[in-house]
């Protein structure tokens, strides 16, 4: 088998049966020397021989694992090991990069990397779908894609302008990828996909969103960005924790604010002014 296979597998065993957090298999792939195994017994044998998980792992583990990712290719889905070839050092060389992508939609778009992630309000105004458009045709025209996270308001806006600027764009999931959440903008997931982008995820299928999946999410948006451009975020929105993810992985942060003090545009920034 090769070593993307056996990662895939040995992942999803992980992350199947809750054996250890998501953040350990990263740390299984760091200690196994892939390349000396040749079956699922001798993965079987190595990974309990290093005695991490909280109960020992069986050959049966793998093969439901390995049924597991045929389910997930008969869905479209691809998986993407930490260390493959596909995988975008834009996010491996961030804090607590995910040990497997998955990846709907093609995972060549992976090595088009970085691009721009622009992310904001839920609530945005008329003044911030356009400056969202705006802002968005602009970075396509500079040929980067454009990375955001699918949500009603200022994702959805800059999904769609980059679709309409004939560019690619990636939504990052805060769930496994069987479905694109929220329904408001299923349509809209097809379409990024009929159109060259992606829909990414650290999670298989089967796992449903929570609220620290969608915080968890914004540092995959960071990882896969040259920068970020916040547009309309208030001062504890979700939009902030992109800022923080930003800062922790040293990329640069943009942020749309008002241009005269009276705020003419009636934009909503309390968190980036």
């Amino acid at each position: 088998m090769h070593s993307d296979e056996l990662k895939n597998t040995l992942g999803l065993a992980i992350q199947i049966g809750k054996l250890a957090s998501d953040q350990s298999v990263l740390k299984f792939f760091e200690l196994i020397d892939f390349e000396r195994i040749r079956d699922i017994r001798d993965l079987t044998q190595m990974v309990n021989r290093h005695g991490v998980l909280k109960e020992i792992i069986s050959e049966t583990d793998f093969l439901i694992a390995n049924a597991e990712l045929e389910n997930h290719h008969s869905h479209g889905i691809e998986l993407v090991p930490f260390g493959s070839e596909y995988y975008p050092l834009s996010l491996a060389f961030t804090p607590n990069p995910p040990a497997i992508l998955y990846v709907k939609g093609g995972k060549d778009i992976l090595t088009q990397l970085p691009g721009v992630a622009i992310v904001g309000s839920r609530d945005i105004s008329p003044a911030g779908e356009e400056i969202t458009r705006r802002i968005t045709c602009q970075i396509v025209a500079a040929g980067y894609i454009v990375v955001s996270g699918l949500a009603i308001g200022t994702d959805a806006n800059a999904h769609k302008a980059a679709l309409q600027a004939k560019g690619k764009t990636i939504a990052v999931l805060a769930h496994g990828l069987e479905e694109a959440k929220p329904k408001q903008n299923s349509r809209l997931a097809q379409e990024i996909i009929e159109k060259g982008g992606a829909w990414i995820s650290e999670y298989p299928m089967g796992r449903p969103a929570q609220k620290q999946s969608f915080v968890q999410r914004n540092r995959i948006q960071v990882g896969l960005s040259a920068g970020s451009i916040l547009i309309e975020a208030a001062l504890n929105s979700g939009t902030m924790t992109q800022a923080d993810f930003a800062n922790k992985a040293k990329r640069p942060v943009f942020a749309v604010v008002p241009h005269q003090p009276n705020n003419p545009l009636n934009l909503n920034c309390e968190g980036t002014v």
